[in-house]
């Protein structure tokens, strides 16, 4: 007998257009209340033939009853463990000093730590440990090292850059630099003859705003010095990828840096690309939450101008693909990749799995130097997954929330065990309708 599946959900889109998605199998179908009342009555009685075949191969309807089903979309996320294995990503923080204050950035607590700790470096004794933790987790990912901080490519560490990627070259291994760029361009000559997949440069749309939000540390613009790195980068045939930082307040000057970029020819060269991303909330909801910072007609008014539209399409890459809005779905079976397959090597000699939580001692879940150890925090961080987390099995968001942000849980709900939900609510509202909408530029 067939039934509706428990991982339907119904998405409320524009006048009397529904979206109705499985969470599981992550197919997605649009119709109007007719589509929505046929199936969700008696939806045999309803339904023609065709259209029961289409529910049923997309996984809206199930011979499955609801615990065999569950049972069944369990058993073959394990599977996902293997994928992510294959995709481990592993982070080297050279330091977390920094030659910027940007105004959002989510590590600026530190910054009010004394300047030892600040100034504090990876060794090449802990970049030698870093390589032989990375042989020992897992040798054979696919993902590039990337390069963090603070602030990589500060050119006092220049020695260290070099003996990082003369080290991982002699290993085969490739890097990504997320950098800020402001000396980038001296790094040139080592950046141009090493390995280096991509680079991720910041800027924050025109001059006025870029200096008004990403001052250097002496408090003066950088508008002009980043841009002056990112073309020489460009052109000596590296990768870059420009992150376009906005929110509400910056968003509709937008266009205006849009044009700046195709003046500049950017829009054509094939080492350089530009993407817009909103300056994400770290703390209820996690690392997707943007909606805090931008209003309805904020996307609305993205999805009038070409540009703009195309650019902000490319920056959602990481809920498009935790949605479904990829040629290839991947079930979430966590809230992020820290669970699976995220290692982050801070200068102290410490590992840890979240972004949010760097830098703070209480969070490491283990070392890496002088040995290679993990503590209590790296099991109960590991077991954050929709596997051990109870509440999660019985969810039909489970797929694509995958328990919530984890830092967040730990800080406002006693524990990283407690599901933090309201990831949920925000893609029903906001993401699910934008994504759709915008579904056309893939």
């Amino acid at each position: 007998m067939l039934r509706r599946s428990r991982y339907t959900v119904t998405i409320p889109l524009s006048g009397d257009e529904y979206l109705l998605v499985n969470t599981f199998t992550g197919a997605m179908i649009s119709g109007t209340k007719d589509l929505l009342k046929a199936y969700e009555a008696d939806f045999l009685e309803n339904c023609s033939e065709e259209l029961v075949s289409t529910l049923f191969s997309s996984g809206f309807v199930t011979e499955l009853t609801p615990r065999e089903e569950m049972q069944y979309a369990f058993e073959n996320l394990k599977s996902i463990r293997r994928i992510y294995r294959d995709h481990t990503l592993f982070i080297l923080i050279l330091t977390y000093q920094c030659n910027m204050r940007c105004s959002y950035c989510f590590q600026s607590h530190l910054f009010e730590r004394h300047d030892q700790w600040l100034d504090q470096t990876m060794t090449a004794d802990q970049v030698d440990a870093a390589f032989a933790a990375i042989e020992t987790l897992n040798p054979d990912t696919k993902m590039p090292i990337h390069l963090f901080g603070g602030e990589p490519l500060m050119y006092r560490n220049y020695d260290l850059v070099q003996y990082i990627l003369e080290k991982g070259e002699s290993l085969g291994k490739s890097f990504l630099v997320v950098t800020n760029g402001l000396e980038a361009d001296k790094f040139l000559p080592l950046l141009s003859t090493s390995n280096i997949a991509s680079l991720q440069v910041t800027l924050d749309g025109i001059q006025e705003i870029h200096d008004s939000r990403k001052k250097k540390a002496d408090g003066t613009g950088s508008f002009q010095e980043i841009l002056s790195s990112i073309e020489q980068l460009a052109e000596a045939g590296l990768h870059v990828f420009v992150r376009v930082t906005f929110d509400h307040h910056t968003v509709r000057t937008l266009p205006a840096f849009m044009e700046v970029t195709t003046e500049r020819g950017w829009h054509t060269h094939k080492t350089l690309s530009v993407y817009l991303s909103p300056v994400y909330h770290h703390t209820e909801g996690g690392c997707f939450n943007f909606v805090c910072n931008l209003e309805i007609e904020d996307l609305e008014f993205l999805a009038e101008n070409e540009a703009t539209k195309n650019a902000f399409w490319q920056g959602l890459g990481p809920l498009k693909k935790k949605l479904g809005f990829k040629d290839f779905w991947l079930p979430q079976i966590s809230y992020c990749r820290h669970n699976p397959s995220q290692t982050w090597f801070d200068p102290f000699g410490d590992i840890y799995l979240c972004t949010d939580s760097l830098g703070d001692k209480e969070h490491a879940v283990g070392t890496y130097y002088p040995a290679l150890y993990f503590n209590e925090q790296y099991d109960a961080w590991k077991k954050r997954t929709i596997f051990d987390m109870k509440s999660c099995h019985y969810c039909k968001y489970a797929p694509i929330c995958g328990g919530g942000c984890g830092h967040y849980a730990f800080h406002e709900k006693g524990g990283l065990q407690k599901p933090d939900c309201s990831f949920i609510g925000q893609a029903r509202r906001i993401y699910y309708p934008l994504l759709w909408k915008f579904r056309d530029l893939e």
